[in-house]
């Protein structure tokens, strides 16, 4: 039984397991909390403080994630204690020394890790949207701004604490900052109408994949419904079809699907799968089998403490600790019409991940707006050997109009502009739209940046490193200076 408890003031649950004592520090802070221009700020931290805690035999490994942030060891008492009062020591005095080190560690492991696209296009450049988008704010982070963020985030009213064992480790100290708690961001939406779809480019590394997301309330039949979709896609695409439900701090989930090949007739088989489940066509025994391997697993997950850490999540939220007997109760309840609601409103909700090349959506989908509405008023360049390509910058933002496509940054809705040395700049807007300026390009080019840069605050500028000079845009060879 899992058992409610204080740590030096920190929340704590605390249930015996059978095997190895392990135990975690999370704190309510993730990705979706950092704007644009911090990007990376919650990772560097992390990788910050574990940095040599991990030499003392006990098995230790930290995570970022979307909405909060752990710290967990495995092996024993001692050892277990003497990781996390590292961990709040180095969080109270963080190694400065370290930074640029772990910059450069943090920028190898992206170079092997491809954001994905999907939370971009449900969500912009904002809170959920945030694993879309590289690290690129490490460039500019400095001792102050890690020393802030910690200051807001890793306190002791914002973190909770769980054990798998008999016992808190004696000489456990969770010697951390004074703070408050901090709720999870309210999820933003860069979509008008669900459900929506989108094609990868062609280039892009995702570009041969289908997949599809949602974003549900928060409940145990909508666990059970992300299996039971797998499970009826696998069947009927005949591949093994992976989905993952993923609950949210707001009390809703994203449930995903990825389609591995997606062949021809992909797209109509995983939409029509969607749509039987909408519909209420489901098989009552994948129901009831889904069932019964849930309740398995929570039971084997109580036995071995893996329960704890979403236990300690749901201090963090506001919620109560819920026992095993309840879980699994609510779990044996649920019906086939229950999973058929849940497929229902999972689907009005759905985002769907088109493979290249796709021009049209299913039937009854919306295209997702991958182009702004209007263009801001100012003053017009057009590109030099390119008269269909125009920039348009006044008071309010900035445009790019190339032939029909508008694309528009207005300044109050503005979450990052990266600046080259060279004078390129690049203006994301909340939406995720981004408009290039490349100076080269158009006449007046400097006098262009210049303004851009007066009307942006300089806390939204992104230090970019220099280009490869090859790389820079510019005019086709011949162009006149009249043009």
């Amino acid at each position: 039984m899992i058992k409610q408890l204080e740590v030096d003031g920190v929340p704590a649950v605390l249930a015996p397991v059978t095997g190895e004592m392990h135990a975690g520090l999370v704190f309510r802070v993730g990705v979706a909390d950092e704007p644009l221009v911090r990007r990376g700020v919650t990772h560097l931290i992390e990788h910050l403080v574990v940095h040599g805690l991990g030499d003392g035999g006990a098995h230790v490994n930290s995570t970022t994630g979307i909405e909060h942030t752990y710290f967990h060891v495995r092996g024993s008492a001692a050892r277990i204690a003497a990781f996390l009062n590292g961990v709040c020591s180095a969080l109270r005095d963080l190694p400065a020394g370290r930074i640029a080190a772990e910059k450069d560690v943090l920028r190898s492991e992206s170079a092997g890790r491809t954001p994905e696209p999907r939370s971009m296009w449900r969500h912009g450049a904002r809170d959920y949207g945030m694993p879309s988008f590289s690290e690129r704010g490490l460039t500019g982070l400095a001792d102050e701004d890690l020393r802030a963020w910690i200051a807001a985030y890793f306190t002791r009213e914002n973190a909770a604490l769980w054990v798998a064992g008999d016992e808190v480790p004696p000489g456990l100290r969770l010697d951390l900052p004074e703070g408050v708690r901090q709720p999870a961001p309210a999820p933003s939406s860069a979509l008008p109408v669900t459900p929506s779809w989108f094609a990868m480019p062609r280039l892009a590394v995702h570009s041969e994949e289908l997949a599809w997301d949602t974003v549900v309330r928060r409940e145990a039949r909508a666990a059970v419904f992300a299996n039971v979709l797998e499970r009826q896609l696998s069947r009927d695409l005949g591949c093994e079809v992976r989905t993952e439900y993923e609950p949210r701090a707001s009390r809703t989930a994203r449930i995903t699907a990825v389609v591995p090949t997606a062949g021809a007739g992909a797209i109509d088989g995983l939409t029509g799968v969607l749509a039987s489940m909408r519909d209420g066509r489901i098989d009552a025994s994948d129901v009831s089998t889904v069932v019964g391997l849930t309740c398995d697993a929570l039971a084997e997950a109580e036995g071995r403490g893996r329960r704890l850490p979403g236990q300690a999540f749901n201090v963090l939220a506001g919620r109560g600790v819920r026992g095993v007997e309840e879980a699994i109760a609510e779990v044996r309840a649920i019906t086939r019409e229950d999973v058929a609601e849940v497929s229902a409103a999972a689907y009005g909700a759905g985002l769907l991940m088109a493979p290249a090349g796709t021009t049209t959506g299913p039937d009854g989908w919306t295209a997702a707006p991958g182009a702004s509405a209007s263009a801001v008023s100012g003053r017009t360049h057009r590109a030099r050997r390119n008269r269909s390509r125009r920039l348009v910058h006044g008071e309010d933002g900035v445009s790019l109009l190339d032939g029909d496509a508008i694309r528009t940054v207005r300044y109050d809705a503005c979450a990052a502009v990266l600046a080259w040395p060279d004078g390129g700049r690049r203006l994301i807007g909340d939406d995720a739209i981004a408009v290039p300026v490349e100076p080269a390009l158009y006449r007046d080019g400097a006098a262009i940046v210049a303004e851009i840069d007066g009307r942006t605050p300089a806390g939204l500028r992104v230090t970019m490193p220099p280009r490869d000079p090859a790389g820079i845009p510019r005019p086709p060879r011949g162009w006149l200076r009249s043009d």
